[in-house]
């Protein structure tokens, strides 16, 4: 077991800090970057936190949850030149945190984690309000469902949206104008996560489970036809369904 450092004596966050305004002062690239350039970085970062959580890679988790407090930080000196300090933001996330949470630092008691949450959702005006428009849509389209179905919008079991499903792919085997078919295929995405919601499933995990389960499969494929002298590109379209049906039956 690695012995922990002892850092009680030192100030690292403010020394993370520092190294932060020094690389915007003294690096070209740092310099160069601004709020909007950095979006796709904050979302990039927030993935390979995920990753590394998801494969329980230890290291990988210290790294990344590193990473993404050098962009906390990185941004936070971004947005000096919009007047906002770091130690402002700081503060009002604490003030935030601390009125999100009365029954810790106040008298107010709850009787379960349903009715902290509610609390949480209680004083907003709109159900939707503080659901990012960038969020992944699949993400997004499941938050939106939770909050419907906090306000009693929902269906009482899994079998209401499977019927749903099916129904909005009948309408898109009916559909016949192009703008019409993008709106139904998007229904049926939202209905797909609807199903997912009712059997507790996360949406996103369940199609990057698919996604890896398809690019395995796909090499297995490759790996096959190679030993075999052979490429895919010469195949038709049923040897390769063939092969692919063999090797999703031996669950490789």
């Amino acid at each position: 077991m690695k012995k922990r450092k002892n850092l009680r004596n030192t100030n690292k966050f403010s020394e993370l800090v520092k190294l932060v305004r020094t690389l915007r002062k003294r690096c070209p690239w740092d310099r160069k970057q601004t709020l909007n350039t950095m979006k796709n970085n904050v979302i990039e970062e927030a993935y390979e936190v995920v990753n590394a959580i998801e494969t329980k890679d230890q290291d990988g988790i210290k790294e990344e949850i590193g990473d993404l407090l050098f962009l906390g930080i990185f941004l936070g000196q971004l947005m000096e030149g919009w007047g906002v300090s770091l130690d402002e933001i700081i503060v009002s996330t604490i003030d935030k945190y601390r009125r999100k949470h009365p029954h810790v630092f106040k008298s107010k008691k709850f009787k379960n984690v349903k009715e902290i949450v509610k609390y949480w959702h209680g004083s907003k005006n709109d159900i939707f309000e503080g659901i990012p428009l960038s969020l992944p849509t699949l993400l997004a389209a499941r938050l939106i469902q939770e909050r419907a179905a906090r306000v009693g919008f929902d269906w009482i079991d899994a079998n209401g949206p499977i019927e749903k499903l099916i129904e909005e792919i009948d309408e898109l085997k009916r559909t016949k104008r192009r703008n019409k078919i993008k709106e139904e295929m998007g229904d049926i995405l939202f209905s797909c996560v609807n199903v997912a919601r009712h059997l507790k499933i996360d949406p996103e995990e369940a199609l990057r489970m698919a996604n890896k389960k398809f690019v395995r499969r796909f090499r297995l494929m490759q790996k096959r036809l190679q030993k075999e002298k052979k490429n895919l590109s010469e195949l038709s379209i049923e040897e390769m369904d063939h092969i692919w049906n063999e090797i999703k039956k031996n669950k490789n």
